[in-house]
């Protein structure tokens, strides 16, 4: 059983990551119901892993404080729902450990994707795409954030894989 977790746990993840990243591209939300997927294989994983309270505590206390902070910017208009809640859901996934990793990479990875996505924007690629890639559209004032978050939610589980092993 440890054997299948060690394969389906990452995959869980890293797919949901990746339709997160698609979603938020395409139509600038990501849905409710794949925070609830992301969850729900955290919570395999936690089951199928040796029991860990510690650990366990450790990351959901990791998750709700992401959630808070990012509840914060939410009420302050700096950041989109889906957003502050795909970081707490991948926080709880990668632990207190990768988290500050995860925060570092988000943060130059959203910094990429707006001068990318401001570049792109002024050259009329909205235009080219006829405006089926919302992250395309005009105004400047929205930026689609789980492209950063996923991205770096990726690269911090390749960085430290031990951190997606619940155990």
């Amino acid at each position: 059983m440890q054997d299948s977790l060690l394969i389906l746990a990452p995959a869980w993840f890293i797919a949901g990551q990746g339709i997160a990243a698609a979603n938020d591209a395409v139509r600038m939300r990501i849905p409710n119901a794949l925070i609830l997927y992301l969850l729900a294989g955290a919570a395999l994983a936690a089951t199928l892993s040796p029991p860990g309270w510690l650990d366990l505590a450790a990351r959901t206390a990791v998750g709700l404080a992401i959630l808070g902070g990012g509840l914060a910017l939410f009420a302050r208009g700096w950041m989109g729902g889906g957003d502050v809640k795909l970081l707490a859901v991948t926080a709880l996934w990668l632990g207190p450990a990768a988290t500050p990793g995860l925060l570092i990479l988000t943060a130059l990875g959203g910094g990429v994707l707006t001068l990318a996505l401001v570049a792109a924007r002024s050259l009329g690629a909205g235009r080219l795409a006829g405006h089926r890639i919302a992250a395309l559209r005009d105004p400047m004032d929205r930026v689609p954030y789980g492209i950063a978050i996923a991205a770096a939610a990726i690269a911090a589980a390749l960085l430290r894989p031990e951190a997606l092993s619940m155990g």
